[in-house]
């Protein structure tokens, strides 16, 4: 449709930037990398096309196909590879909106099973989110992106999930930005590329070592020292596969003394060396 005035537009103030947009579009190409760019926020990505093989928080990638969203709480970087060509919406929000006017996000806390340990939860498109997204992007191709637009839709959106889906089903949803220790696990996501060492991180975090560890495993479910071990490994296993840059350089942004026992690392962690693993994943891009 045509946008009349889109100059106005353009130049008003109140126009949201790419740095701004509440809702985001985004198209990768088959075995492209998509990187997160914003760590600073949480998104609800929609995924209306193609499939997605993602590291979320856990030591195995994680598919995601079309028609299902996730959650990306913020602090949380992750690369995600295009399996099939993807169109993808992403909504961004706080954790303290609300579902609807009687409604908040943390009040979902309460609706979590009792022996929950939800890393990552999808959910189905219903169609009623499906009929507002196309809506959605058609409006935003066309060149309208007034703050107060995307403002309204966004309460639109979170009164679609208030009225299509169930309270537990929501909770799972959005396990990763609820419950009681949400600051502090802000705060482990915010540094934990920064601190490796468990000691020095319940410095900063201005606690005793007893009470940082506690707070730990209440918070993620493990120990600290396992937990960012797991982390560093994953960040070792997605910086081979997913970028070329040099073993000599991964040796040394990860402190390890020379290439070699980089090498010999990966094949006790990961059972294939450095080579064999990026090797490995350039063929399957290629099938």
């Amino acid at each position: 449709m045509k946008l009349y005035y889109r100059s106005e537009h353009l130049s008003c103030s109140h126009y949201s930037t790419s740095r701004t947009s509440i809702f985001k579009l985004l198209y990768c190409k088959k075995g492209g990398i998509i990187t997160r760019k914003y760590l600073d926020e949480t998104f609800i990505v929609f995924i209306l096309k193609g499939l997605l093989s993602i590291n979320y928080d856990s030591e195995n990638p994680l598919e995601v196909g079309e028609g299902n969203a996730f959650l990306l709480p913020k602090n949380l970087d992750i690369k995600a590879l295009a399996l099939d060509a993807c169109s993808l919406v992403l909504c961004s929000f706080t954790s303290d909106l609300k579902l609807c006017s009687r409604f908040f996000i943390q009040e979902l806390n309460s609706f979590l099973p009792s022996s929950s340990d939800v890393h990552f939860y999808s959910i189905k498109i219903d169609d009623r989110i499906s009929a507002f997204l196309s809506s959605l992007i058609d409006v935003l191709n066309d060149g309208l992106g007034c703050k107060h637009f995307h403002l309204i839709k966004r309460e639109e959106l979170f009164l679609y999930f208030r009225a299509g889906y169930s309270k537990q089903d929501l909770a799972l949803f959005f396990s990763p930005i609820l419950g009681d220790n949400i600051d502090f696990k802000d705060f482990v996501l915010a540094n934990y590329k920064k601190i490796l060492d468990v000691k020095e991180f319940a410095g900063v975090a201005n606690m005793s070592l007893s009470t940082f560890n506690r707070r730990f495993k209440e918070t993620f479910n493990d120990t600290a020292k396992n937990w960012l071990m797991s982390r560093r490994d994953e960040s070792i296993y997605k910086d081979i596969t997913m970028t070329d840059i040099p073993f000599s350089e991964l040796a040394d942004k990860y402190s390890f003394s020379s290439s070699a026992y980089f090498s010999t690392y990966c094949k006790k962690t990961f059972g294939k060396t450095a080579l064999e693993l990026r090797k490995e994943k350039k063929l399957e891009r290629k099938v």
